[in-house]
């Protein structure tokens, strides 16, 4: 029997082989070397399946899974995480790649804290060629550690948890909830990590331990337009906030998240109207009819109007940010591609 490794990486792709080779170097030049390296492919139709298939024949830790079937973005996620036989599971996007230490840092915090079931770092924020723009973090702090039910509370004032290739998560938690829900459009790592926060701790580490790449063809980067975002920022706390009966926790909780839903989005509306884009304030004001709350969304807009707009000249809505470092360099590809797009 294979001895059951620590970590196991899981990378979800679709036709990403232009940007997983640093991926996966970025696994194999880890400190910590007890790891296995799942990638679980949607189909692609590039040169995926031959690179990934040449490094699984280098390295044993690395397994390759194919889809008969596309799954889609979050079940192609669920397949991936799902696999994986470590202790914990380390997300990985692949387009992103990981800091030298990164396994080695969040796989101790949570040997140190057994309580915590969700462990994130800061990101060294890149462009599409993989430079080094900035260092984003959440709290300001080397080490964050709070209750899961405090994260639900900021929840439900607007604040996350960080994305995917942020987490690492203690597996038996992962499957004691479920795993990751496939069902859902967009934000499947909001979703996971607020039910996770229902049975533990959160950590965070302003330690940035994996590099977010920038470029146009990722989920962040495609346009909100689809509202795939905007529906899920009212579904997901619908699921989570319950039960829900008059006046206690959860309702109060999904009562706040909503009705500044509402305000934000309402106002939203109205902005993009004033654009010219009617079709998508067309699309948004339906979604808002249908899953908001006006009754106590609208008295919001009191308070959220000068809020947003006190944040939008002071810069306060934006994630803390710190000039790189010097040892954040780009990966090994970078001079490359670079150059091919010159040529």
């Amino acid at each position: 029997m294979e001895p059951t490794p620590l970590v196991s990486v899981c990378v979800p792709t679709y036709n990403y082989g232009r940007f997983l080779r640093d991926c996966i170097e970025s696994v194999r030049a880890q400190t910590l070397s007890d790891w296995e390296l799942i990638i679980c492919d949607d189909g692609s139709t590039d040169e995926t399946p031959e690179l990934v298939k040449s490094y699984a024949a280098l390295d044993s830790r690395i397994r390759y899974i194919r889809n008969e079937q596309r799954l889609g973005m979050n079940k192609n996620l669920k397949r991936a995480a799902d696999a994986g036989c470590g202790q914990y599971l380390k997300i990985l996007c692949a387009d992103d790649w990981l800091a030298p230490r990164c396994l080695e840092v969040l796989s101790g915090l949570l040997e140190i804290y057994p309580n915590v079931v969700l462990a994130t770092s800061a990101e060294v924020h890149t462009d599409q060629y993989g430079a080094p723009l900035q260092v984003q973090c959440l709290f300001g702090e080397p080490l964050s550690v709070i209750q899961g039910e405090a994260m639900l509370d900021r929840m439900a004032k607007g604040s996350g948890f960080g994305g995917n290739s942020s987490f690492m998560i203690r597996a038996s938690a992962y499957q004691q909830i479920g795993g990751y829900d496939g069902t859902i459009l967009y934000a499947g790592d909001y979703h996971l990590a607020a039910r996770l926060c229902r049975i533990g701790d959160y950590l965070h580490t302003d330690e940035p331990l994996f590099y977010g790449r920038n470029q146009p063809d990722s989920s962040s980067a495609q346009d909100t337009r689809k509202l795939l975002d905007v529906i899920d920022w009212f579904d997901i706390p619908e699921k989570i906030f319950r039960p829900r009966h008059f006046g206690n926790q959860e309702w109060r909780r999904y009562k706040k998240r909503v009705a500044s839903l509402t305000a934000q989005y309402s106002l939203n509306m109205l902005l993009e109207y004033a654009r010219g884009h009617r079709q998508y304030a067309s699309a948004l004001g339906k979604i808002v009819m249908e899953k908001g709350d006006f009754w106590l969304g609208i008295p919001f807009l009191a308070l959220h109007i000068p809020q947003r707009l006190f944040n939008r000249l002071t810069g306060r809505n934006r994630p803390r940010s710190l000039p790189p470092e010097t040892w954040m360099g780009a990966p090994v590809t970078h001079a490359l591609a670079k150059k091919m797009s010159y040529d």
